[in-house]
């Protein structure tokens, strides 16, 4: 009858070893695959970002052509954006994008854009025109401070 008992016992330590040899493996892979997951999640969310970017170019091209052909002016460095409100309107519905941008730098006649910014979410986009490149960059704060308001004595 003991050596039931101990039989039984052992057999119960085995399958709890066992089980907690599965859990632990189950642990070590979860854990080496969630960073490599996230990865791949940021990477397709800045290219939905970098798409954006594109339609955003197309949209902000044909605004400025359209100002353009009427002699309308298409660059205003104190509203948002640095267009025109009536520019700004325009883009963001034909362009749908759901951030926000600010022309940077056009050529001399005010028109043609050089530079753009397209911000989205955690995401900035750049675009240059010469060299024609799209830099995408994953923003996060690892500082942000808040400074009260100084009273004065």
């Amino acid at each position: 009858m003991k050596n039931e008992n101990t039989q039984n016992q052992n057999k119960k330590h085995s399958q709890a070893r066992f089980a907690l040899t599965v859990i632990t493996i189950l642990l070590a892979i979860l854990v080496a695959a969630v960073p490599g997951a996230l990865t791949i999640l940021r990477r397709a969310d800045a290219q939905v970002a970098l798409g954006n970017a594109k339609s955003l170019r197309i949209a902000l091209q044909t605004a400025s052509t359209e100002c353009y052909a009427a002699d309308r002016p298409f660059c205003d460095a104190s509203q948002t954006g640095g267009v025109t409100e009536e520019v700004w309107k325009k883009v963001i519905t034909d362009s749908r994008v759901p951030g926000d941008f600010w022309v940077l730098k056009t050529d001399e006649s005010g028109y043609e854009i050089l530079r753009f910014l397209y911000q989205e979410g955690d995401f900035t986009v750049f675009y240059c025109k010469e060299p024609l490149t799209y830099e995408v960059y994953y923003q996060q704060a690892y500082i942000q401070t808040d400074f009260p308001e100084r009273t004065s004595s």
